[in-house]
């Protein structure tokens, strides 16, 4: 009997065991609702609705301001701030092919000399300089016959525009020394020339020439023009074995137009002072590539200023708008204001950045450049 209600009760437990149990009460945390935070500025659910419609239907659009520019720019293109517009450098050469250019200087004649010199250079002029070749004395022949034809026959053979190599070497080909010397209608030629063209950073004009004025003109009077009449001219004249009375009377008309001039008795002495033209043209190619470059740069930083600065009045006149026209509750008024600010103040930032990135990269393009200045003796010449 004892035994039966041990096993009973063994029983009882067994069962009692094996019953599943009850799941236990799960107690859900509390859900804590997101604070309504706006740039930083924590609000109430209302105020948060209301910078939202704001933002949504007032705000303003800050793309705008925040622009970029490529600063790679065409080497020797310059930048006119006045006109908002390219500037270009302008080099050209007045080539001196009368009858006395048939005369030799060690074997060669001097027009063949000159030629070659003034083909390597105005094949070495930098890409982005404009380049023309005017010549004289071509036309007719040093006969008194042919005086007028040969006095009027001044011809731009190669045209003032992008510097083409193969048009300068096939005009070389194109002419032979024959005539008179109109020195003073070269002068005045290639100053109508210059006129026609663009406001520049810098013109060059280099002339060659073995002898006087012989076509009744005035070569002071028209160097004198040239001067006072083209802005950034610079005149080189280079008397090509020139005897004393020619050296006088070139000198005379270079410095007519605070220009320099120098004796050329050999063809080395050509392309040393055409060397030293080019070094020049190169300086103000350099000059003013990196003037283009900051007034670029300093343009975009004022346009995105004068873009923030209108946005910012934009919003601050909506903002008073809609608090007059209570779109904006008064308990609100404060928050908004404070997250309208703080928005305004992160776009200043992120425009202020594109400043500092600019300028660091501008400030590397300027260092580079007067490592080639210093390289080309821009200062040792006082360029």
């Amino acid at each position: 009997m004892a035994v039966l209600i041990i096993a009973a009760g063994g029983w009882a437990v067994w069962q009692k065991m094996s019953q599943p149990k009850p799941p236990k009460e799960v107690i859900e945390e509390p859900v804590i609702p997101e604070p309504n935070i706006a740039y930083g500025v924590q609000m109430t659910d209302r105020c948060y609705y209301e910078f939202q419609n704001f933002i949504k239907g007032y705000s303003a659009d800050y793309a705008g301001c925040m622009q970029d520019i490529d600063l790679n720019e065409e080497y020797c293109s310059g930048y006119d701030p006045d006109t908002q517009a390219l500037s270009s450098i302008n080099a050209m050469v007045i080539l001196d092919s009368s009858g006395s250019m048939t005369g030799l200087v060690n074997s060669r004649q001097r027009i063949d000399i000159a030629k070659d010199a003034i083909s390597k250079f105005l094949t070495s002029v930098p890409k982005g300089v404009n380049t023309g070749l005017v010549v004289y004395g071509h036309k007719g022949s040093n006969y008194f016959a042919d005086k007028e034809l040969s006095c009027k026959g001044i011809e731009e053979v190669v045209k003032l525009g992008a510097n083409n190599s193969s048009s300068i070497i096939s005009a070389m080909k194109s002419f032979s020394p024959r005539g008179w010397t109109p020195i003073a209608g070269s002068l005045d030629f290639t100053k109508d020339i210059f006129s026609s063209r663009s406001k520049s950073d810098g013109n060059f004009l280099i002339l060659v020439s073995d002898g006087i004025e012989s076509c009744d003109g005035d070569p002071l009077d028209s160097a004198k023009k040239l001067k006072s009449e083209i802005k950034n001219i610079e005149l080189d004249v280079i008397g090509f074995a020139a005897d004393n009375v020619t050296r006088t009377f070139l000198n005379n008309v270079a410095t007519a137009a605070n220009g320099s001039y120098i004796t050329a008795n050999k063809a080395d002495d050509i392309t040393e002072e055409l060397n030293k033209q080019l070094a020049k043209i190169k300086i103000a190619c350099i000059r003013g590539t990196i003037r283009k470059i900051y007034l670029k740069n300093e343009a975009n930083n004022l346009s995105n200023l004068n873009c923030w600065l209108q946005s910012v009045k934009h919003e601050t006149d909506k903002l008073s708008q809609g608090v007059l026209a209570k779109s904006i509750s008064s308990e609100c008024i404060d928050k908004i204001t404070q997250a309208v600010d703080a928005r305004q103040k992160e776009f200043f930032q992120a425009k202020d950045d594109i400043v500092k990135k600019n300028e660091a990269i501008y400030k590397g393009m300027q260092a580079e450049a007067e490592s080639q200045l210093q390289s080309l003796g821009a200062y040792d010449r006082r360029q």
